[in-house]
């Protein structure tokens, strides 16, 4: 009686090794896939509180901040962006001459998929 391994157990081993390997570097892929979106992510978040704090500074030097819409584009890592910034009167009524809700969005592509962050404060009004 011989010793070892049948070709077909060999063969079937080895398929096993490679279907083992090739979920471990799926889940790689994966996993670095999502570190870049959350890279992204926060690259955006960063972006949108820096665009909030220059507005909160000059708010305070002009005393309040004037309403209306403003877009622009702008780039995120490697990706091209959107930048909107909306100011509007605050919809609760006995706040709605003194106070302003500033809602900040970046919108880009990011793996053939729309992604976006968004940032809202409130500020006093120009007086």
């Amino acid at each position: 009686m011989k010793k070892g391994f049948t070709l077909v157990e060999l063969m079937i081993a080895v398929s096993i090794l490679c279907i083992g390997i090739v979920l471990v570097l799926r889940s790689f892929l994966n996993t670095a896939s999502a570190l870049n979106s959350l890279h992204n992510r926060i690259m955006a978040i960063q972006y949108l509180e820096t665009k909030i704090n220059a507005l909160e500074q000059k708010a305070l030097q002009d005393g309040g901040v004037q309403t209306g819409d403003t877009q622009e584009e702008s780039v995120l890592g490697s990706h091209n962006a959107l930048f909107r910034s909306e100011i509007y009167p605050l919809s609760i009524e006995e706040f709605k001459d003194e106070v302003n809700e500033i809602r900040m969005s970046l919108f880009w592509r990011e793996a053939n998929k729309e992604k976006n962050e968004v940032l809202v404060t409130y500020l006093l009004n120009k007086k």
